[in-house]
């Protein structure tokens, strides 16, 4: 309920500041109507923006407290490293073959909290790229939850988007976990509202 609450304030302090500034602009002092309705469009996409990226802000802030609380040091037992848990092969994948787990070891300046953010950010738009013919499933309900673009893109960052393809293939059935025992299910469920839309 809290994360509801959550989701609904920040609606409502994004729709308050874009009335704020549909004010401004409907009382300018202006005579051409086009312009009045261009510049209302401007605040509408401003305002828009700025809602998602926050959201969005917001989505990754929490994920990297799920994986790491946020610690962009740290190294699990299995050898992940980063604020959100990186394997090495996927930093490899996404292009940064320079990071290494034993450099990171030594010192994590080798890969900051700036670059991991990038990576974070190739690793969403590959794994959004590898679940496109699974968009259908947004909206559905799976074994109790609303399927999400939130949920999509957290469980395939805990699991890869086979594991999540499975899952919704299998309309549930299969439910994989890794090592520490937290499954597709539970990511789905965990971030399944924010608005990344």
């Amino acid at each position: 309920m809290e994360k509801d609450a959550f989701s609904v304030n920040m609606k409502i302090t994004f729709l308050t500041c874009f009335f704020m500034c549909v004010t401004q602009i409907v009382s300018a002092p202006t005579k051409d109507l086009l312009l009045k309705a261009l510049l209302f469009n401007e605040a509408l996409l401003f305002v828009d923006a700025r809602y998602h990226e926050s959201e969005f802000t917001r989505f990754i802030n929490d994920l990297g407290y799920q994986e790491s609380g946020n610690n962009w040091k740290c190294v699990n037992g299995i050898g992940c490293f980063g604020e959100w848990q990186f394997a090495e092969s996927t930093v490899r994948y996404l292009g940064f073959s320079k990071v290494t787990l034993r450099k990171f070891k030594a010192d994590p300046n080798t890969f900051p909290r700036e670059l991991q953010r990038k990576a974070l950010e190739s690793l969403i738009k590959v794994n959004l790229f590898l679940l496109k013919d699974y968009e259908h499933f947004i909206g559905d309900t799976i074994r109790g939850i609303i399927v999400t673009k939130s949920g999509l893109i957290a469980a395939s960052h805990l699991g890869g988007a086979g594991s999540v393809k499975l899952f919704l293939g299998s309309n549930g059935r299969i439910n994989r976990e890794d090592c520490l025992g937290t499954s597709v299910y539970d990511y789905l469920k965990r971030f399944s509202f924010y608005d990344l839309d």
